[in-house]
């Protein structure tokens, strides 16, 4: 029952993908950060099938790619993508550490946040514009899945700015962790063979890209923050797969 539990909390959370109710014990912690990489198999999967069945239905490529866009901000309920804007905002005040983790706790949109997600959305759209189906396109829908698993990675290993009241050093501190790290190392390692393997020199770029983006992540967290919290782990999973869509644009 903990990881049944551990799913369902998994795609509860991070999603809008319908699952019955989850048992919210403590002890349903254990696993969750290895499901969470799991709703992105679902958001790839779903990405994919909606490019081939656009291209099928004769859809315009604007309409395909408006529609791909849209896409992960409607299974994911935007989740990643708040996150996203409060980092912006975070980023752009040029405060100390403090005034920036108080700004991720503001509730209030800033210019900043509504001026990264406008660009974050132009330049989605742009790519998957560019995008040809392939092997660009296969990369992409798993770069749902690698952005998860470095997420969960980085949740379950990475300091935290906060010791405790975020659901971030929660799940940390509930997780089975060694067990959960290996877990999740594993899905990485075969997540890169199948980059290799499905999207041939491609796949490379698109590791590259989002271990790249992770190292960034790391030293951006600890320098401005002292640390990840919930809103930094979703900026991240944004940040990556924007940056897996743009390389995968520009090598096709």
């Amino acid at each position: 029952m903990k990881q049944v539990n551990s799913f369902l909390i998994a795609f509860s959370m991070y999603s809008r993908i319908p699952v019955p109710q989850p048992d919210w014990e403590h002890s349903s912690m254990d696993y969750v950060m290895c499901y969470f990489p799991f709703v992105g198999t679902v958001m790839g999967g779903l990405a994919w099938a909606c490019c081939q069945g656009g291209h099928v239905l004769g859809l315009s490529a604007f309409l395909l790619a408006a529609i791909l866009t849209a896409l992960p901000l409607w299974i994911s309920g935007g989740i990643h993508m708040d996150g996203y804007m409060d980092t912006k905002d975070a980023l752009a005040s040029c405060g100390d550490r403090e005034k920036k983790l108080d700004i991720l706790k503001d509730s209030h949109t800033g210019a900043f946040a509504v001026m990264g997600c406008g660009l974050y959305l132009v330049l989605s759209f742009g790519a998957w514009c560019a995008l040809e189906p392939g092997r660009g396109l296969v990369c992409v829908c798993l770069g749902y899945m690698v952005s998860r698993t470095l997420s969960g990675l980085s949740v379950l290993c990475f300091p935290k700015a906060k010791k405790s009241g975020s659901y971030v050093t929660m799940f940390a501190e509930k997780a089975r962790k060694r067990r959960a790290v290996l877990f999740l190392a594993l899905l990485l390692t075969l997540e890169g063979a199948l980059l290799l393997c499905l999207g041939g020199w491609r796949g490379g770029v698109t590791a590259a890209a989002a271990a790249a983006v992770f190292g960034w992540y790391y030293h951006m967290s600890r320098k401005q923050f002292g640390g990840i919290t919930g809103d930094l782990a979703g900026y991240f999973v944004q940040l990556c797969e924007l940056a897996i869509l743009l390389a995968m644009a520009v090598t096709g």
